[in-house]
C-alpha cells in the first residue's frame, strides 16, 4: 500500500469537488481510500507516504484521439484548408510511413510522441492505427491503450482484401491484449469507407462488443459530398482514383448503420446540426474534439454549447502530427481555454478538465476518470500556484508538464529517461 497527498486533490467527479491537503491511499492497481492526507497517514501509519507540496493530484488524463503513425510529419503536409491537406496526405503518405525521414526513425518518432503524451499527464490513449506500425511501441509503453484498428476503402473490387487486412491487424492487436491494452475498431469516415465494407466491419465490432471510433462531419467538403455527391470529393476521386462515384450514404443513412452499436466515439462533428446531435444522444455516443487540428484544417471549432443542450459529454484529443504540431494534451487544453471565448473562464476550465478525465469513461466499464474508492490507481500530479481560487484555469494555464504520473499504481515519469 502507499499514500500520496497534495495541496489539492481534484476528484473530477460530476460536482468537480476538490479536497484541500488531501490524500489517496492505494494498493497495487486500486484506490483504497481518499481523505485528508493527515487522516490517511494516521489510519495507515506503517505504509510509505509522499506529499507533493504546491501540487494538485488529478486522475491521469485521457487523450482519446491519437494518430501516432504520422509522428514524422513536420512541415510536410498542407495546413489551412481541408481539401489541400487531404491531397497532401495522399501524396506524402508513403513518405511519412518510411522507416527513416530526414534522419528520424519512424519508431523513434512514435516513441517521442508517447513521451509527449506521458509528460503531459496522459495515462490513457485512444490510438487510431491505420497500418499497425504503432502496435509494438504502444503495447510496450506504460500507457493504457484503446487500440482502434482503422478500416478504410472505397473501391469495391478490393474490399475483400481490405477487410482481410483489417481482420489480420485486429488479430495482431488481440495477441497483445491485456488489462492495459484493449483492441477496438475505427471507421475512417463516410467519404472513404464503402457501405459493404462498413457493414462487414460493424458485424465484427458488434459481435465482439468492441469499442468503435469514427470520423464524422469533420469538414464542409464532407457534408457537401454526403448531401449532393459533389464538390471537393468529386474532384478528389477523379484526381486520385480515376473514378466518378457517388456518396455511399447521406448523413442520416450513415448514422443508421450505428444504431445498434455500443460504446461509440464520434470524432470532430464540426458540421453536425441539432438533429444529428440528438441522434448521437440517443445512441449514448460521445464526441471527441481536437481544437488545434480543427483550426489547422477547417478554421472551425466544435459547438460545445450545442452539445451541452443535447446532453452529450465531449472529450478532448490531440489528433496526430498529421494535423497538429504537438501531442501534449496540456497544449490542447490551453488552446481550448483561449479559443472558446464565449464561455466563462473557470466554468470552461472545469469542463475541459472533465473532458480529459470523467467524460472519457462515462457509460463504460473502465474504472478510470475519477478519483474514487475502487477505481484504478492512475494519477497525474501537477505543480500549480498555491491558491484554491481559479484552480481549474490555473492548472491549465500554468502547467507545462506533469510533475509525476502514476499508472497502475507505479510512477512512470522517473523511468522515461531510461526508456529514451
Amino acid at each position: 500500500m502507499q499514500i500520496i497527498g497534495a495541496d489539492f486533490v481534484v476528484l473530477c467527479d460530476a460536482e468537480f469537488r476538490v479536497l484541500k491537503r488531501g490524500g489517496v491511499c492505494f494498493e497495487s492497481d486500486e484506490i483504497i481510500a481518499i481523505d485528508s492526507y493527515t487522516s490517511l497517514c494516521q489510519q495507515y501509519p506503517d505504509i510509505p507516504s509522499q506529499y507533493y507540496e504546491s501540487c494538485a493530484i488529478t486522475p491521469a488524463l485521457a487523450n482519446l484521439h491519437l494518430h501516432l503513425e504520422f509522428s514524422q510529419n513536420e512541415g510536410i503536409l498542407h495546413f489551412g484548408d481541408f481539401g489541400k491537406w487531404l491531397d497532401s496526405v495522399i501524396v506524402n503518405r508513403e513518405t511519412l510511413m518510411q522507416e527513416k525521414l530526414m534522419g528520424v526513425n519512424l519508431k523513434t518518432a512514435m516513441q517521442q510522441g508517447i513521451t509527449e503524451c506521458l509528460r503531459s499527464g496522459v495515462g490513457f490513449v485512444g490510438a487510431v492505427s491505420s497500418y499497425g506500425y504503432d502496435l509494438e511501441v504502444l503495447a510496450d509503453s506504460p500507457l493504457r491503450v484503446l487500440y482502434f484498428n482503422e478500416v478504410i476503402g472505397s473501391k469495391i473490387e478490393v474490399l475483400d482484401i481490405l477487410f482481410q487486412n483489417f481482420l489480420a491487424r485486429l488479430q495482431d492487436s488481440k495477441s497483445v491484449q491485456n488489462e492495459r491494452f484493449i483492441p477496438a475498431v475505427a471507421i475512417h469516415s463516410p467519404y472513404s469507407v464503402h457501405s459493404k465494407l462498413l457493414e462487414k466491419t460493424l458485424q465484427v465490432a458488434q459481435k465482439e462488443n468492441l469499442p468503435l471510433s469514427v470520423h464524422f462531419l469533420e469538414s464542409q467538403a464532407e457534408k457537401e459530398w454526403l448531401e449532393t455527391s459533389s464538390g471537393y470529393f468529386q474532384k478528389f476521386y477523379q484526381k486520385f482514383f480515376g473514378s466518378n462515384p457517388k456518396s455511399f450514404y447521406d448523413v442520416q443513412g450513415f448514422l443508421e448503420f450505428f444504431k445498434d452499436t455500443k460504446n461509440i466515439y464520434f470524432v470532430h462533428c464540426l458540421e453536425a446540426d441539432s438533429q444529428i446531435l440528438r441522434e448521437i444522444t440517443t445512441m449514448k455516443g460521445k464526441i471527441i474534439t481536437c481544437p488545434k487540428s480543427n483550426r489547422l484544417l477547417n478554421s472551425k471549432l466544435l459547438n460545445l454549447n450545442a452539445l451541452q443542450e443535447c446532453g452529450i459529454p465531449f472529450c478532448l484529443g490531440t489528433d496526430g502530427k498529421s494535423s497538429n504540431n504537438s501531442l501534449s494534451l496540456l497544449d490542447e487544453l490551453k488552446i481550448a481555454l483561449f479559443a472558446y471565448s464565449d464561455m466563462p473562464l473557470e466554468y470552461l476550465a472545469r469542463e475541459l478538465l472533465l473532458s480529459v478525465t470523467r467524460n472519457a469513461f462515462l457509460n463504460t466499464d473502465w474504472k478510470l476518470g475519477e478519483l474514487k474508492v475502487g477505481n484504478f490507481a492512475d494519477f497525474a500530479v501537477f505543480k500549480i500556484p498555491k491558491t484554491e481560487e481559479f484552480l481549474a484555469q490555473n492548472l491549465i494555464l500554468y502547467v507545462r508538464e506533469a510533475f509525476a504520473l502514476y499508472i497502475k499504481g507505479m510512477e512512470v515519469l522517473e523511468n522515461l529517461q531510461e526508456r529514451e
